[in-house]
């Protein structure tokens, strides 16, 4: 199977989970969001949340990559008092992503995607008190 052949197998599987998280979100995210993306001819598929949260397949050259977006948090304000630790911070992850992925894992890479939005304000309540 050539790269092209596992991106295209992998966005036929990807694209219909994402477009009904994106249909289920529509009215609880912030103005704009989700933003779905899907570019089959840049070689790449994935999905907005909100700034700094996101999730997508990209092809780069040969390789199909799994790419996750999220924000860190400040979330040791008591034990790092006396050093900087900056919150708010993006952070992105890459990886190489075999296109035989079965759909639950799949699935568990959207699920890890939604608990990091889900825990956003839960997070920033903790780290401001």
């Amino acid at each position: 199977m050539t790269s092209l052949d596992g991106f295209v197998s992998l966005r036929q599987r990807l694209l219909p989970m994402l477009q009904r998280i994106a249909e289920q979100l529509a009215d609880r995210t912030v103005p704009g969001y989700p933003v779905l993306v899907d570019d089959p001819d840049h070689g790449v598929v994935g999905i907005a949340l909100a700034p700094g949260f996101g999730l997508y397949i990209a092809r780069e050259g040969e390789r199909t990559v799994l790419r996750r977006e999220r924000i860190l948090h400040r979330t040791l304000v008591h034990t790092s008092a006396g050093r900087e630790w900056f919150g708010g911070e993006p952070y992105e992850e890459s990886e190489e992503i075999d296109p035989s992925i079965s759909d639950i894992e799949l699935r568990d890479e959207v699920a890890r995607l939604l608990a990091a939005w889900h825990k956003h304000p839960l997070i920033i309540r903790q780290s401001d008190s």
